[in-house]
């Protein structure tokens, strides 16, 4: 118990301290105060601060997390106001029913502990990314499955976190991030999500509907017939209708031999 109460103290102590701090946040094209925030909230309290939950005592663990959008009017939590449930992997076990949401603009997995209440704040903890290899978010209409992308010989975009919508012969992802833009004095976080897709060896952003047919090589005008007939508009296209045009083409590809 006297274990218990001195956790306990040392996080309540560590939270009053980053209270009086004014939280280091970085503009769209800066990292280095991105660096600096996640370098000031360890400072603070990974030393003071480990969790445990019993059995998710190896999952839940990290840092504190702390809401430093305070002053803005946008949350860049992902579909922060829908109610989901969660599930993740974990050093190659599955850990299911987490109450867990994506930090768009940290790239950062949240688990929020419901029942650990202290100075009337729900506890939020930043998970450990390093062993972490997947996480799924179960909303009522919708599953969205992330992977962390790191070290792989094919992937040549930057390392974290990405939607994976589509893995076959072709692959479709989806980075899901904010940007801080300050205006009067008043903090926003656009939410600016960027397609990707693989059709041959690199993985390419989507940026226009000229670009993204040429990407199909010789079947350019079967795609673009496709889409016509789908009513596919590629700017409105959401991305399970893109992963539609991802498999027509791979089927295309199977009749070709």
């Amino acid at each position: 118990m006297i274990k218990v109460l001195t956790v306990f103290f040392l996080f309540a102590a560590s939270a009053e301290l980053l209270s009086q701090q004014t939280p280091s946040l970085r503009r769209a094209d800066n990292s280095t105060l991105t660096a600096l925030l996640i370098k000031e909230q360890k400072e603070y309290l990974d030393s003071l601060y480990l969790y445990n939950t019993g059995t998710l005592s190896d999952v839940v663990n990290g840092r504190d997390y702390i809401r430093y959008f305070f002053r803005s009017t946008d949350k860049p939590l992902l579909r922060s106001e829908e109610e989901r449930s969660g599930s993740l992997v974990f050093k190659k076990r599955k850990y299911d029913d987490l109450p867990l949401q994506y930090d768009t603009y940290t790239g950062e997995v949240i688990y929020t502990d419901n029942k650990l209440i202290l100075n009337n704040k729900i506890c939020e903890v930043a998970l450990n990314s390093d062993n972490i290899s997947r996480f799924d978010l179960y909303f009522r209409h919708d599953t969205m499955t992330f992977k962390y992308f790191r070290d792989e010989p094919d992937f040549n975009l930057e390392e974290g976190f990405y939607e994976v919508v589509h893995d076959g012969e072709c692959k479709h992802i989806i980075r899901h991030i904010s940007t801080l833009n300050l205006s009067d004095g008043l903090e926003k976080y656009p939410y600016a999500p960027e397609s990707y897709i693989r059709v041959a060896d690199l993985y390419v952003r989507i940026v226009s509907t000229t670009q993204f047919l040429k990407l199909f090589g010789d079947s350019t005008d079967a795609i673009r017939q496709y889409m016509r007939r789908e009513k596919i508009r590629l700017r409105k296209a959401d991305k399970n209708q893109i992963t539609d045009i991802l498999k027509f083409y791979e089927r295309l590809q199977v009749q070709a031999g």
